[in-house]
C-alpha cells in the first residue's frame, strides 16, 4: 500500500511539473488561450482577476460579494477527467471547480465584456472553449484558492456541461494575477503616458481602445499579444466602416468602445430595453433594436426604430423574464442581427449571499415581472428545518428601509417555500417563494433567523 501511494505521488508531481506557469502577462503571448476572436479566455482571466485580492503571502481569496461558499456561485465543479491537472485529494471542502462554460443558461452569469465575443460569433464552432479552474479550499474562512489554471475545453462538451478532454493547461501564478489586476487602475495613467511606456503598444493600443472600455482590458489584451488586428478587422466588418480613411477617421466614425445593449427592468417589472454608444457608422442606416426570448423562434417580441439616436431607453409591454436579449437589427440587410447583447440571467448575475455561518444560500430573482426568493440549503445541512423553524424572508423597495418596513404582505416562513428540482446544482436542496412585488430597481431580500436577527440580506436589484 505504501508503494501504491508513493507511486502515486510520484505521477502526480510529474503531471504537475508539466505544466508551466506564468509568471507575468508577457508569458501569455503565444499561448493557447484566448489569443483571437472569438474565444473569450483573456477577458474571463481579466474579469477573474477583479473577484480577488492576492495578500504579501502571495495568498489568493474572494472578495466580498464575488463568490458564495455555499454554492460555490458562479464556479462550478470539474472532475478534472482527461487527468490535465495535478491529482488533489478531493473532499467535501477541497476540489477543482471551473467558470467559462457559456452554455446551458450560464452565459448570463458573467458580465458582457466577457461573453460579447460568444453571443457575436454565432457561427464559431469553437467560441466556447475557454476555462479557468480553480482549486478551492474551503476550510479557510474565508475561503482559499490554492491554484489557478487556464485550458481550453473540447470544442464536443459533453451536453450535460461536464467537461470534456481538455488541450494545453497553464498555471497562472499569484504574480501574473496581481499585474492584471493592477492594470485596472495604472495609477490613474493618462493614454499618452502608457504609450511612453510601452511605445512599442502604440497602435495595438490604439485600435484596443476602440473596442475594449473596461478598465485596464485594452492595454491588458495589448500586452498578453491578443491579436488585436485582426480582431480590428472583425469589429470594422461588423459596423461597416469605410477601409479607405485613415486611422483617425476610422475611428471617429466606428468608434465601439462604449457600444451597449441591455435589458433592465421598470419600476412596474416590465422589460426596459436600451442602447448608446452606437457607432456613426450605423445611425444613419435603417436600423432597430429588437428584443428576443432566447428559446423563442417567432421573431422579436417588440422593436425599437433607432432613427439615428446615438443612446435611448424605451419601456415595453414584456414582463421581464430570464432569457430576454436585445439585438441590433439592419433592415436594409434583410433584417440582419448586426450585434447580439447579453442575454438575461434571472438573477441578474448575483452572487447568492450566505446566510450567517449556515451551509445555506440566499438568492433574489426575477421571474415573469415579480421578485422571487430562492434559498440553497446544502444536502448535507441536515438539521435545516430545525434550525430555520422561526426563519422568515422579507422583500423590501429599498435598502434604506429599516427591518420592520418590508413590502405590505410581501414575506414568508422559509420552511413554507416550495422545493424546486435542482440543475446544475445537484448537492443542494432548492426552495423558492414567488412574491406580488414586481422586480424594480432597488428590491431587496433579507433573511430573518427569529423575529429581526437578520441573517443575511442581498444586495439591491439593479
Amino acid at each position: 500500500m505504501k508503494s501504491l501511494w508513493c507511486l502515486l505521488l510520484s505521477l502526480s508531481l510529474v503531471i504537475a511539473a508539466d505544466i508551466q506557469t506564468l509568471g507575468s502577462i508577457k508569458d501569455l503571448e503565444g499561448k493557447a488561450f484566448g489569443q483571437h476572436f472569438p474565444h473569450h479566455g483573456l477577458m474571463l482571466l481579466h474579469w477573474f482577476a477583479s473577484l480577488i485580492d492576492i495578500d504579501e503571502n502571495n495568498i489568493i481569496r474572494f472578495k466580498k460579494q464575488s463568490f458564495d461558499p455555499v454554492t460555490n456561485f458562479p464556479f462550478h465543479p470539474y472532475e478534472n477527467d482527461a487527468k490535465s491537472l495535478p491529482k488533489i485529494i478531493q473532499t467535501r471542502k477541497r476540489a477543482y471547480f471551473s467558470v467559462g462554460n457559456l452554455k446551458n443558461g450560464l452565459v448570463g452569469q458573467l458580465p458582457s465584456y466577457v461573453t460579447q465575443e460568444f453571443y457575436n460569433s454565432q457561427s464559431y464552432e469553437d467560441r466556447n472553449r475557454d476555462r479557468i479552474v480553480v482549486v478551492i479550499d474551503a476550510w479557510y474562512a474565508p475561503v482559499r484558492i490554492d491554484q489557478v489554471y487556464i485550458t481550453q475545453d473540447s470544442i464536443n462538451s459533453h451536453p450535460n456541461g461536464t467537461e470534456g478532454d481538455s488541450h494545453p493547461t497553464y498555471q497562472a501564478s499569484p504574480q501574473l494575477l496581481r499585474q492584471i489586476a493592477t492594470l485596472r487602475n495604472p495609477l490613474d495613467c493618462r493614454n499618452t503616458f502608457l504609450k511612453e511606456i510601452f511605445p512599442h503598444l502604440d497602435f495595438s493600443l490604439t485600435i484596443a481602445e476602440n473596442m475594449f472600455s473596461e478598465p485596464g482590458l485594452a492595454l491588458f489584451l495589448a500586452l498578453a499579444g491578443y491579436n488585436l488586428q485582426g480582431r480590428y478587422n472583425i469589429s470594422m466588418e461588423t459596423w461597416y466602416c469605410p477601409t479607405s480613411q485613415s486611422l483617425q477617421e476610422r475611428k471617429a466614425l466606428c468608434d465601439t468602445s462604449r457600444q451597449d445593449l441591455e435589458v433592465k427592468t421598470s419600476q412596474q417589472g416590465k422589460a426596459l430595453i436600451s442602447w448608446r454608444g452606437l457607432p456613426s457608422s450605423i445611425l444613419k442606416t435603417h436600423t432597430t433594436v429588437a428584443l428576443f426570448q432566447r428559446e423563442g423562434c417567432n421573431g422579436p417580441l417588440t422593436e425599437v426604430r433607432i432613427d439615428g439616436e446615438v443612446a435611448g431607453t424605451r419601456e415595453t409591454t414584456v414582463p421581464f423574464n430570464p432569457g430576454l436579449q436585445v439585438r441590433l437589427i439592419k433592415q436594409d440587410l434583410g433584417d440582419t442581427v448586426i450585434w447580439w447583447g447579453p442575454e438575461v440571467d434571472d438573477a441578474d448575475g448575483r452572487v447568492p449571499v450566505q446566510i450567517k455561518d449556515k451551509d445555506a444560500s440566499l438568492q433574489l430573482f426575477a421571474r415573469d415581472g415579480y421578485a422571487h426568493a430562492r434559498v440553497y440549503i446544502k444536502k448535507t445541512f441536515t438539521q435545516w428545518k430545525e434550525e430555520f423553524f422561526n426563519a422568515w424572508v422579507g422583500f423590501y423597495s429599498s435598502a434604506a428601509d429599516c427591518n420592520e418596513n418590508y413590502l405590505s404582505g410581501q414575506w414568508q416562513w422559509v420552511t413554507k417555500f416550495s422545493k424546486v428540482s435542482p440543475d446544475l446544482f445537484s448537492k443542494f436542496y432548492i426552495y423558492e417563494y414567488a412574491s406580488g412585488t414586481s422586480i424594480a430597481p432597488g428590491v431587496q431580500l433579507r433573511f430573518f433567523l427569529r423575529d429581526y436577527d437578520e441573517g443575511a440580506r442581498t444586495l439591491p436589484w439593479e
